[in-house]
């Protein structure tokens, strides 16, 4: 007959040995994890690959998954709810592009020059998330003014993967929207 006592050591001694395996099993993952997050290994197991480029306009060919953000001029803006009227800025073209690229890293993204399948005049920013790395592409057209010298633009944000963005190219696009225009504030 197993003594009452013996038995209770056995199962003591089982947990605390499951409790190390469980203890090194966490302790290789989190190694591995901030192995592969801060090497950028995961930036070349998350390829971008090329950017949407979209064809603003009212009647534009907007994705059927709610993993993008678009911002156009009232003329140009589609009917969707993941939509907004741009700004514009009395600025000039190259005034508004250099706050655009100035301000783009204070929001995670990174201008990309010389973009494979890229349209001329376009401005391709490339923006990743802060953990595992999705990658999401920001693309904008700056539109030249007609009369006067508010110049406009179109902005479209995609993620790259995944069927939902859980609204961060809203909430990035706005942020950073908020921060050009404040930039636009402060020099007058």
């Amino acid at each position: 007959m197993v003594n009452v006592s013996e038995f209770a050591k056995g199962q003591v001694v089982s947990l605390k040995r499951l409790a190390m395996v469980a203890i090194w099993g966490l302790l290789v993952l989190a190694g591995i994890f901030v192995t592969v997050r801060f090497t950028g290994l995961m930036d070349h197991m998350l390829p971008a690959g090329d950017p949407p480029n979209m064809t603003f306009g009212r009647d534009a060919d907007l994705p059927n998954v709610p993993n993008f953000f678009l911002a156009c001029p009232a003329d140009r803006l589609p009917d969707s709810d993941r939509a907004m009227q741009s700004p514009s800025f009395a600025a000039s073209v190259a005034t508004l592009t250099e706050v655009l690229i100035e301000t783009a890293p204070d929001h995670g993204m990174t201008l990309m020059t010389d973009v494979s399948g890229g349209k001329a005049g376009r401005l391709y920013f490339l923006a990743r998330s802060a953990v595992f790395r999705f990658p999401d592409w920001v693309e904008i057209e700056l539109i030249l003014p007609e009369t006067g010298n508010d110049v406009a633009f179109c902005l479209f944000a995609q993620s790259v993967y995944g069927r939902d963005d859980f609204g961060q190219n809203e909430k990035r696009t706005r942020a950073w929207l908020d921060s050009v225009s404040l930039r636009f504030q402060t020099q007058k």
